[in-house]
């Protein structure tokens, strides 16, 4: 009857556990959810996983203007 309720509590021990390492991974995902809201309010994600970008977007990259070819043929 012991090992039963120790087996028990085991168990319930691990189900506290992963309820615990889910709640806060929720928490952090929902956190950066509402970050993203407020800081960035006119961000859609469209240039997220950008597989073919267009030949516009290939004169930006990260901010700055691109106008050497060599650093198209280093980044892609």
């Amino acid at each position: 009857m012991v090992g039963l309720a120790i087996k028990l509590l085991f168990m319930i021990g691990i189900i506290l556990l992963v309820i615990a390492i889910f709640g806060s991974l929720v928490w952090l995902w929902v956190g950066g959810i509402d970050y993203m809201a407020k800081k960035h309010p006119n961000y859609k994600g469209e240039d997220f996983l950008n597989w073919d970008p267009k030949e516009e977007d290939l004169n930006k990259v990260a901010g700055r203007e691109v106008s050497d070819e060599n650093l198209y043929n280093e980044i892609y």
